[in-house]
């Protein structure tokens, strides 16, 4: 019976840490996750990919869940370190704009690369060639 509780406690240890570190350590500052998205914003415009752009939408997610605290924090703080904050946060915005921006963009050249790739090897007309002229 001890070994089976100390067996499910050492399964669930990992997992624990894995949703209480970032708690613990603070979690990673805007800036990073800033920097982390147009990392991801990145990787996405060099390969288009589903995976990637919901990698990309997902750090984004991050950095506006990122903002909202720090709004929320600014919103309860008074004296130098919320103009500090505020400064931080509307730094923060403009970053977040301009990544928005770039994911747009990139959403908007993939766009336009799979309707030229279409419109210059359809589908259809390719295999009734292939039929007609063997």
């Amino acid at each position: 019976m001890l070994y089976s509780k100390l067996v499910r406690f050492q399964r669930l240890t990992p997992l624990a840490l894995f949703f209480l570190l970032p708690v613990l350590v603070g979690g990673c500052s805007g800036e990073q996750r800033a920097h982390f998205a147009k990392d991801k914003i990145e990787e996405y415009k060099q390969n288009p990919t589903k995976e990637n752009k919901q990698e990309a939408q997902a750090a984004l997610a991050e950095l506006d869940a990122t903002i909202y605290r720090l709004e929320a924090q600014v919103s309860r703080e008074s004296g130098e370190t919320k103009k500090s904050d505020q400064q931080r946060l509307k730094e923060l915005k403009k970053q977040r704009s301009k990544l928005n921006t770039d994911f747009t963009k990139a959403e908007a050249e993939t766009l336009l690369n799979n309707l030229k790739n279409f419109f210059q090897n359809p589908p259809l007309l390719e295999n009734r060639k292939d039929k007609k002229n063997p």
